[in-house]
């Protein structure tokens, strides 16, 4: 047994005698000391984060780790990668606080020191809605014309959609008065499925679909034309009785006549189905004449469209005359009605535009629905809900960053103030909040 062999045991008799365990290795409990040390208060925030736990539950928990937390911009960038809000990244940077209530203004809160232009005291701005932002929009169908289709054959001397010419007239009449954003009724079911239109139960969230939606109708105006041509009581004679053909000219009846054109109109509410407004409507022309035929109307080769009804070559004719009669008592007659027409009030969804101080533009404007003095709810978009078998975008999950009021309407474009615990951004999603 060699010196140092003895001395080794006689030291661990002496441990054993006196009831103790002999020492470990020093270099095992440094390891452990060290693995230990790695846990940072940063990693359990960023933990936090990546559970999208509540900002406000994040920012007390910065609070309370105080001086021991301590974030590098390269920690505070790759925390927005993952998702950290304003707030959170504020809070570590030094700002400390809590996150602001969206309804109350954020003046004095840390996210207001980053930049203080975009940030609105709501409450201070006072707001009077325009009037003339509540234009009713008005929908005018294709007027029913079966009863006089050999007549209106007769005058063309080819098949012309009356229809459509009549709805062509309206349009372009009470266009022209103001009194109506008009809107051709079968278009409306295009432009919803198109562009996501209507209420919220079938509305589509999409990147491929512009959002910021067209509003649908508050009322429709249809009818039926009645007469069109000559109402000749004296002869009895209609167009479509007799109408031989002479050097390629209509000659319809004997003597000379007046031309008549009359429809029957009804003014709907939309929603309701409720009859606004009804009546029959006549037009007369101020010459005469033994024919009513138009030149060249069966040719596209000269003269007018053969269903063109709005051109000015139609209405220099006498049944252009008696048509223009017609429709502007019509047009007349709806007009008086607007005031009596139920707006509606149908969800609006639009991105921000552009963000430029603390004026904030908004992809839609009096065409989509937007009036002065509505407010809007803004969300950042945080991640696409896809389909799983079409890998469509069916929604969005968002979050709620803060409030806009309206106060400038143009034709497609708004302009509002901002309140939020966000700075807004380009593509951020507003919803205009229902009254």
């Amino acid at each position: 047994m060699t010196p140092r062999t003895f001395t080794a045991l006689l030291t661990l008799f002496s441990f054993v005698t006196l009831g103790q365990a002999p020492p470990k290795s020093s270099a095992p409990a440094k390891k452990a000391a060290a693995k230990k040390a790695v846990v940072r208060p940063l990693d359990q925030i960023k933990k936090m984060v990546q559970m999208k736990l509540p900002d406000q539950a994040i920012v007390n928990q910065i609070n309370s780790f105080g001086p021991a937390l301590k974030a590098t911009p390269d920690d505070l960038i790759a925390l927005r990668q993952i998702g950290a809000s304003d707030a959170v990244i504020v809070a570590l940077s030094g700002g400390g606080g809590t996150v602001p209530a969206l309804t109350a203004p954020v003046a004095s809160s840390a996210a207001t020191a980053v930049s203080p232009n975009w940030n609105s005291d709501l409450s201070a701005i006072p707001c009077t809605p325009a009037t003339s932002s509540a234009k009713r929009v008005l929908a005018i169908d294709e007027f029913d014309y079966g009863t006089v289709k050999s007549s209106a054959q007769a005058i063309f001397g080819t098949n012309v959609d009356l229809g459509k010419g009549i709805q062509a007239l309206l349009m372009k009449r009470i266009a022209e008065s103001g009194q109506y954003r008009v809107v051709e009724r079968r278009n409306l079911g295009k432009l919803m499925a198109e562009q996501d239109l209507g209420a919220s139960n079938r509305a589509r969230q999409a990147p491929n679909a512009r959002i910021g939606r067209i509003i649908g109708a508050d009322a429709i105006l249809m009818g039926t034309i009645t007469i069109f041509g000559r109402d000749d009581k004296r002869k009895g004679v209609d167009l479509g009785g007799y109408a031989p053909r002479v050097l390629g000219r209509t000659r319809i009846g004997v003597g000379e006549g007046t031309a008549v054109v009359a429809v029957s109109y009804r003014l709907v509410d939309a929603e309701t189905s409720e009859v606004i407004d009804q009546g029959e409507s006549r037009g007369e022309s101020k010459r005469k004449s033994s024919s009513l035929a138009i030149a060249g109307a069966g040719s596209r080769g000269g003269g007018f469209g053969s269903t063109d009804l709005t051109s000015t070559n139609f209405a220099a004719t006498i049944v252009g005359e008696a048509t223009t009669e017609c429709i502007d008592k019509v047009a007349a007659s709806a007009n008086a009605q607007a005031s009596s027409v139920s707006k509606r009030t149908l969800e609006v969804e639009a991105r921000i535009a552009d963000v430029s101080g603390d004026r904030i533009y908004l992809a839609a404007g009096e065409v989509n629905g937007v009036s002065k003095c509505d407010r809007f709810e803004v969300y950042r978009v945080r991640r696409e809900i896809l389909d799983p078998t079409t890998k469509e975008v069916i929604d969005f999950d968002l979050e709620r960053v803060g409030q806009l009021l309206i106060t400038e309407v143009r034709e497609k474009v708004a302009i509002g103030a901002y309140n939020g615990v966000a700075p807004p951004e380009p593509k951020m999603l507003a919803k205009k909040v229902l009254q």
